[in-house]
């Protein structure tokens, strides 16, 4: 069987790549993020190839299916197959421990559990109710749970899109005081983990196009120029501002895929925030908001911000037209870059907002993301952008009204606050190192200084 077993995955690499093409996202803050030894990946179940997108997914594990028993025992051949490649046997109708008990003695042998915790192939396009199998599997092996998403969009001329989240681990079920028993315990990790990939679902639904089988257009202001732009200046702002992207939350590194338009605002110190923010967001076509009586001041200049997809706002009265614009983008599936202090701010207190980014998010049903920008704008010195969570302010309960769009801005600015604490919790190591290393040198010329001073003593005393 083992030989079988290499033979059937050697042979099936490349064919399986080329047929079923996968787009993995992490939904986790760091991407990074490992857990060294065995898993369980919990995965929803939308046809009978889910298992080689999941084998496909993670590479590098032995990882063991759980099957139920009518489908272990449909097909001789099949079952053969199956065999070969590492099943565990459910008994469906009994419902008992033996896959449960056989599941951890693979796990303690180091190999991972794959398992399909709704036991049915999805027929409505929704979740259906979780089995508790692979929460009983964790907390009988102590071993963390991967929870899993995918679309289901599978087969040649189609790409099936991911999302892997954050580990979720049984620890934190064996220590709930409110939880007396092993049932009680399964019963609410089987709960947390249904509304975990539930999540997953609902945001995927909410903001990626391919969710309604159609790919995303290219826009008519992503010209040769924008393009060329864009990506000849990722080089050098890598290399001169030295970024570095990092998250706010378990959803915020899916908003740099997002392809149903999104508002990304952001705090605003430089001319050169746009350019940074197109940087972040380089995976999608992006436009942003610019002042038209700064963007004139120069025609070269005009012309470029036009060409890169620029909106430009009348800043002297209420421009209905630069605001038809926007809608009509974002119901377009444009995401759209707005500074929603107004202008550029020079302290660390942020000011207050302009209702606009709100009003667009309220009547548009889109997401705010926002983006903490933490830099001093020097060549060479680091520049840290921190991502947030989608903010869905229709879901908050918000409506169209000068209330709501206080609201709005107040979650807004605590969004922002949250990321700039954040960015300078993540820049204090760097500065502990600094600190130390200047404290080693004064260390040693404080040492340098005392051995001058007791020689001079020594030399004193002696007569010298």
């Amino acid at each position: 069987m083992f030989l079988i077993r290499w033979l059937l995955i050697l042979n099936s690499i490349i064919p399986a790549l080329i047929i079923f093409p996968i787009k993995k996202i992490y939904l986790r803050k760091d991407k990074k993020e490992k857990y060294k030894g065995p898993v369980i990946v919990s995965m929803n179940h939308t046809s009978f190839l889910d298992y080689i997108e999941a084998l496909l997914a993670f590479p590098g594990r032995r990882m063991y299916v759980l099957v139920g028993a009518k489908f272990y025992a449909w097909n001789p051949f099949l079952t053969f197959l199956l065999k070969a490649m590492g099943v565990i046997k459910v008994d469906e109708v009994t419902g008992n421990m033996d896959a449960v008990n056989k599941a951890v003695e693979q796990i303690n042998k180091g190999h991972s559990i794959l398992i399909f915790p709704e036991g049915h192939i999805e027929t409505e396009g929704k979740l259906m109710e979780y089995k508790q199998a692979a929460a009983l599997i964790s907390l009988s092996s102590g071993v963390p749970i991967v929870p899993v998403f995918h679309n289901g969009r599978i087969g040649p001329g189609k790409r099936d899109l991911m999302f892997v989240g954050s580990y979720m681990y049984p620890d934190t079920y064996m220590t709930r005081d409110d939880l007396d028993n092993l049932q009680d315990r399964a019963k609410a990790f089987t709960s947390d983990l249904q509304d975990r990939t539930e999540e997953y679902r609902q945001f995927y639904l909410r903001n990626f196009m391919i969710a309604d089988g159609k790919k995303l257009k290219r826009p008519k202001y992503a010209s040769f120029l924008y393009n060329f732009m864009k990506y000849t200046a990722l080089p050098g702002i890598k290399c001169l501002m030295r970024t570095k992207i990092t998250y706010g939350g378990d959803l915020a590194r899916g908003t740099r895929y997002m392809d149903k338009g999104m508002i990304i605002v952001a705090n605003h110190s430089w001319w050169i925030d746009s350019a940074l923010l197109y940087f972040v967001f380089r995976r999608v076509y992006c436009r942003s908001l610019a002042a038209k009586d700064v963007a004139e001041v120069n025609k070269s200049w005009s012309y470029f911000e036009r060409k890169m997809g620029c909106i430009l706002l009348d800043r002297t009265g209420f421009d209905w037209n630069a605001l038809k614009t926007m809608m009509d983008g974002l119901k377009n599936h444009e995401p759209i870059i707005i500074f929603p202090e107004g202008h550029m701010n020079y302290d660390d207190d942020l000011i207050e907002f302009q209702k606009g980014p709100a009003m667009l998010s309220l009547y548009t049903h889109r997401p705010v993301v926002p983006v903490y920008i933490h830099t001093s704008y020097k060549l060479f010195k680091p520049t840290r952008f921190v991502v947030g969570d989608p903010l869905e302010f229709d879901k908050a309960g918000l409506v169209t009204d000068n209330e709501s769009y206080e609201i709005a801005n107040e979650m807004m600015r605590e969004s922002l606050y949250a990321l700039k604490r954040q960015a300078i919790n993540e820049t204090k190591p760097k500065m502990n190192r600094y600190i130390k290393k200047v404290r080693k040198e004064m260390k040693e010329n404080l040492a340098k200084i005392s051995a001058e001073i007791e020689e001079a003593r020594n030399a004193k005393a002696s007569g010298n």
